[in-house]
C-alpha cells in the first residue's frame, strides 16, 4: 500500500519502502528484521507523516536490535552536527582520506598558475594528488548549487598545471565534497566537465556514505547522548573518529574528557561496538 510522506523540504512523495529497507539493513538489521520494522512503522504512521517522524521510529526499533545499529542509522544527522563552522568537517574528510592511504594537510596555501588558493584538504598518495574543497551544511535541505561547482572547478583548473609539475608521475584531481546534496544543475555541470564530486548518496557507487561505512569511519558526533561541550573537547584534541575513542585507554579518556570511570567505560563500549563489531 502506498502512503504519502512529507520531506523536510515540505515536498510530498510516496514512502519508498525499498529505500527504507536498505537503510535499515546497512545499519545492521537483517532482511527479516528490516521488514518487521517497516511493517510496524506502517501501522503507526498516517498519510503525510514527516520523514523526521519515520526516522525517529526507525531509530527506536533499531535500538531494540542493538545500540550500534541505531547509531549507524544516525550517520546522516551526525554529519550535520560537525559544525557550527566547516572546519571539523574538513578535518573529518582528512581523517577519511588518511584511512584510504593518503598523506593529508588541512588548510594549506597552494600556488596556482594565476593566484594562491587555500585548500581545505591537500591529500597525496603514491599515484595521485587530491585538492579537496569541503562544503559543510548544517541542514539536510541545504544544497550545493551549480555556481559553487563552477567556481570550485575554476580553482582546480588553476592548480592543475602547477601541481602536475611539482608532483611528476602522479595524477591530479580536484574533489568537491559535501555532507548534504548537489542540485541537479550542479551534478549536470560536474558530469559534463568531468569534475570529481561526492555527496550523501552521490555518485551511485562510492559516495560519501559508502566511503564512511566501508571502513566504519564514523564521526564522534554519531554517538548518542554526547553533549556539545564534550564534542568540542574531542575536536580540540583532534579526536574526530569514533574508532579513535574505541582504541583509547580508559584512563586517557577519563583525563581528557573529564569523565568518571563508569561513563568512560560506557563511551568506549559504544565506540567499540560501532567500529569493531559486525
Amino acid at each position: 500500500m502506498k502512503i504519502k510522506i512529507t520531506k523536510a523540504s515540505g515536498t510530498v512523495e510516496d514512502l519508498n519502502s525499498n529505500k527504507l529497507r536498505n537503510s535499515l539493513i546497512r545499519s545492521g538489521a537483517d532482511k527479516e528484521q528490516a521488514d518487521t520494522i517497516i511493517e510496524t512503522i506502517m501501522e503507526e504512521i498516517q498519510p503525510y507523516t514527516s520523514t523526521k517522524k519515520i526516522y525517529s521510529l526507525a531509530k527506536k526499533y533499531l535500538r531494540q536490535i542493538n545500540h550500534a545499529s541505531e547509531l549507524r542509522y544516525s550517520l546522516k544527522n551526525a554529519l550535520l552536527r560537525l559544525g557550527p563552522s566547516g572546519y571539523p568537517f574538513e578535518k573529518y574528510i582528512g581523517e577519511i582520506l588518511k584511512h584510504y592511504g593518503y598523506s593529508v594537510k588541512i588548510g594549506s596555501l597552494v600556488n596556482g598558475r594565476c593566484v594562491t588558493h587555500e585548500i581545505d584538504v591537500f591529500a597525496v598518495n603514491g599515484t595521485e594528488v587530491l585538492t579537496v574543497e569541503c562544503k559543510y551544511r548544517n541542514s539536510s535541505v541545504s544544497t550545493i548549487d551549480v555556481k559553487t561547482a563552477m567556481y570550485v572547478h575554476s580553482r582546480f583548473r588553476d592548480l592543475e598545471s602547477v601541481i602536475s609539475t611539482e608532483y611528476p608521475g602522479r595524477s591530479f584531481r580536484g574533489l568537491l565534497i559535501t555532507n548534504t546534496r548537489f542540485t541537479t544543475d550542479a551534478i549536470q555541470y560536474a558530469e559534463c566537465a568531468d569534475m570529481y564530486v561526492k555527496s550523501w548518496r552521490y555518485p551511485e557507487t562510492n559516495d560519501l556514505q559508502e566511503m564512511i561505512e566501508a571502513k566504519k569511519l564514523y564521526p564522534v558526533t554519531v554517538i548518542s547522548g554526547v553533549r556539545s561541550g564534550l564534542i568540542k573537547t574531542l575536536f580540540d584534541n583532534d579526536i574526530i573518529l569514533v574508532r579513535t575513542l574505541a582504541e583509547m585507554k580508559i584512563g586517557t579518556m577519563m583525563k581528557m574528557l573529564s569523565l568518571n570511570e563508569r561513563k568512560a567505560e560506557i563511551l568506549k563500549k559504544q565506540a567499540h561496538e560501532l567500529c569493531f563489531c559486525s
